[in-house]
This record gives C-alpha cells, structure tokens and sequence, in this order.
C-alpha cells in the first residue's frame, strides 16, 4: 500500500539543525551558536550569531589560520551544502554576525 502524504519539520527542530550545522562548521560549541530563520524568497534564510572565543590581545595570530572574514565564508559555504543535505531544503542569504565568547 503506498499512501501520498507531506512531511514538516517543526521549526524549532529546523533551527536546531542549523545551529547543529553552524557549530560543526566554526568548531565551537553549541550554545555558542544562535539562530534565527526566514523565508527568503522560497529559500530558508539564516541569520546566525556565532561567539568565537577572545583571542589574547597581545599574541600575535596564529600561523597559516586565514582571516576572520574568510573563515566566514567557508563557514557559510560549508553550512550551505550542510544544511541542504540534512534538512532537503535550499538555503537562502545566510547572514552571520561574529561575536566574542
């Protein structure tokens, strides 16, 4: 018997999921990490807070790491193809603020 239907996720879990995404994606914690969704054009836009931990002000960067912004955007790209392979939806303009721990 094969019975026709339509599957939700709560947006609860879908805001979990891309919390989940983001933190494996920055190599933090979960908490964090926060997000909030939206529908951006038919898209599953994100915007997310993420709090990275205070480097010590005096040290100097650390070798071969890129800069902050290119972290974010490899970040971005990772939790794009993430966030479409666990959730099946497309992701829109996903918007990340950088805040300190």
């Amino acid at each position: 018997m094969n019975r026709q239907g339509h599957t939700r996720i709560a947006p609860a879990a879908l805001r979990k999921t891309v919390e989940a995404v983001t933190c494996q994606a920055f190599g933090v914690p979960q908490a964090d990490v926060s997000a909030s969704l939206r529908d951006d054009a038919g898209k599953l836009g994100v915007d997310l807070l993420v709090r990275l931990p205070a480097p010590p002000l005096l040290a100097s960067a650390p070798e071969g790491r890129p800069p902050l912004f290119e972290q974010a955007d490899v970040a971005r790209l990772k939790i794009s193809f993430m966030g479409r392979q666990v959730t099946g939806m497309e992701m829109g303009k996903i918007n990340i603020r950088l805040g300190a721990a």
